[in-house]
C-alpha cells in the first residue's frame, strides 16, 4: 500500500479516537506514531521526531519555569497585581489578559507568550483575591488570542515567514513586516467580540457541572507556602531574563526555555522531584506525538496527496476567489492535524504555481494561506498554545465547538476582506 494512503488511514483512526476520547489523547498521539513506524510508512526517526522537537523542549522548559514561578509566589504576586488593576471580574480579567498577550505574540512566539502567562493565570485563580476566577474560563481564550496575535507581524508565527520565503524565492516583492496586520487585526478584533458575546457565555454552561481539573495538572491549587524572598527574587529574574532573550532573539526560543529551567533548578527555586510531579506529562506526550504524526503525513506525501486531490476539483480555469477559497480552506483543515509550519510548507509552493497558471496575483492567496495556517483553533493539537492549556480539563469537543466555530468565522472574514485589501 502506498505510504501516503497508509498515513491517511492512521490519521483517520487518530481523528476518530481524538474526537471520541475513548483513550487518552496522549496515548492516541503516541500510538499513531507507533503505527506509522510499525507499518514502515516512515522511518522510526521520522515517526518519533516530535520527541526531539524544539517546540517540545520550549514548552517543557517553560513548564519548569512556570512551576518555579508558582511555587515561589512570583506568579501569585503578578496575578494579584493584575487583579488590583483590573478588578476581580472574570470577564474583565479575560479581556485584559487577551489585550496583553496578543501584541506580545506579534514579537515573541505564541508558545513563549502563553507559557509565560499560564502560571500567572493559575496564580490569579488560586489567590485569595481571585477565588471567583476559573482557569477553564480564561485559558482557552488566552491561547486563541496568542495565536491570533501571531498574525500581527511577519515574525509572530512560522506561516508568514514561509509564504515570504516563497515570494522571495520567486523573485517577487515580499510582504511588509506589519502588512499581515491588515487581516490579523480584524481577526483579533473579531476574536474579542466572539469571545465576549458567544464563547464566554457558552463556557458558563459547558463547564458548570464539570468536576475540578485532573490532579495531574501542571499547577495544583496549593498555598504559596513560606518561599524565601531570595528564591522569589531569583525566579523573578529568571522570568525577566527569559522574556528579554525571547524578545531580542539572541538564542533560539527552546534554548532560552532550557536555560531558564536549568537556572531555577540549580538555584533551588524548584526541585527535580517537584518538576516530575507537577509537569503535565500528558501535554508533553500529546504535543510530541502530534508533531511526529504531522511529520509522518508530510514525509509520506499524505499532505501533498490531499492538496493535489482537492486542487484537481477546481478544474482548468477556476475563478480567482475559488482558488483563494480552496487553498485557504485546505490550509485551515490541514493545520488542525499537522503543524502549521508543515501545512504552509506543503501548500505555499502549490498556491504560487496555481496562481501563475491561472494568471492571478499570488499575494491574496498566499496571505489567506498564512492566515488560516497561523490561526487554527478547532483542535487541541492545532497549535502549541491550544495543547498547552489542555491540562485544566478541556475536552476535544470543547475545541471543536468553541474554536471550530471561530475558525469558520475567520475563514469567511478573510474571504471577504483579503480580495479587497490585496486585489487579484
Amino acid at each position: 500500500m502506498d505510504p501516503a494512503v497508509q498515513a491517511l488511514i492512521v490519521l483517520g483512526v487518530a481523528i476518530v479516537l481524538y474526537v471520541t476520547e475513548r483513550v487518552p489523547l496522549a496515548v492516541t498521539a503516541v500510538g499513531a506514531c507507533t503505527a506509522l513506524a510499525v507499518m514502515g510508512t516512515v522511518d522510526f526517526s521520522v515517526a518519533f521526531s516530535g520527541f526531539a522537537s524544539e517546540m517540545v523542549f520550549l514548552i517543557a522548559g517553560m513548564m519548569v519555569v512556570g512551576v518555579a514561578m508558582f511555587d515561589t509566589g512570583v506568579a501569585g504576586s503578578i496575578g494579584r497585581g493584575m487583579l488590583a488593576v483590573v478588578g476581580r471580574n472574570e470577564r474583565a480579567v479575560m479581556v485584559a489578559s487577551m489585550i496583553i498577550i496578543a501584541p506580545l505574540s506579534a514579537f515573541l512566539s505564541n508558545s513563549a507568550s502563553i507559557a509565560v502567562f499560564i502560571p500567572i493565570i493559575m496564580g490569579m485563580t488560586t489567590s485569595t483575591m481571585g477565588r471567583r476566577l476559573r482557569a477553564r474560563h480564561l485559558l482557552m481564550p488566552l491561547a486563541f488570542a496568542s495565536s491570533a496575535g501571531g498574525m500581527l507581524s511577519l515574525v509572530g508565527s512560522p506561516p508568514p515567514l514561509i509564504v515570504q520565503d516563497v515570494l522571495v524565492g520567486a523573485e517577487l516583492s515580499p510582504f511588509g513586516f506589519f502588512e499581515f496586520a491588515w487581516i490579523g487585526l480584524p481577526i483579533l478584533l473579531a476574536l474579542f467580540l466572539y469571545t465576549l458575546v458567544f464563547a464566554y457565555p457558552v463556557t458558563q454552561r459547558m463547564f458548570a457541572n464539570r468536576g475540578p481539573r485532573p490532579a495531574s495538572a501542571t499547577y495544583e491549587e496549593e498555598g504559596q507556602g513560606d518561599a524565601r524572598l531570595s528564591k522569589k527574587l531569583i525566579a523573578t529574574l529568571v522570568l525577566v531574563l527569559c522574556v528579554a532573550l525571547f524578545s531580542v532573539g539572541v538564542l533560539p526560543p527552546h534554548l532560552v526555555a532550557l536555560l531558564g529551567a536549568l537556572l531555577v533548578l540549580l538555584s533551588g527555586c524548584v526541585t527535580v522531584e517537584q518538576v516530575y510531579r507537577r509537569i503535565d506529562w500528558n501535554t508533553v506526550f500529546l504535543l510530541a506525538g502530534s508533531i511526529g504524526l504531522a511529520a509522518g503525513l508530510h514525509v509520506s506525501g499524505a499532505g501533498s496527496l490531499m492538496a493535489e486531490g482537492a486542487l484537481r476539483l477546481l478544474g482548468s480555469s477556476p475563478s480567482p476567489l475559488l482558488v483563494l477559497a480552496m487553498i485557504s480552506g485546505l490550509g485551515m483543515l490541514l493545520t488542525q492535524v499537522m503543524s502549521n509550519t508543515a501545512a504552509a510548507a506543503v501548500l505555499a509552493p502549490v498556491a504560487l504555481s496555481m496562481c501563475q497558471q491561472v494568471g492571478i496575483s499570488p499575494y491574496p492567496v498566499l496571505m489567506a494561506l498564512a492566515t488560516t495556517c497561523a490561526a487554527a483553533f478547532a483542535t487541541p493539537i492545532a497549535t502549541p498554545p491550544n495543547t498547552m492549556v489542555l491540562f485544566v480539563g478541556y475536552r476535544f469537543g470543547d475545541y471543536l465547538l468553541l474554536g471550530g466555530l471561530f475558525n469558520l468565522l475567520t475563514y469567511g472574514l478573510q474571504l471577504f476582506l483579503i480580495p479587497i485589501i490585496w486585489p487579484f
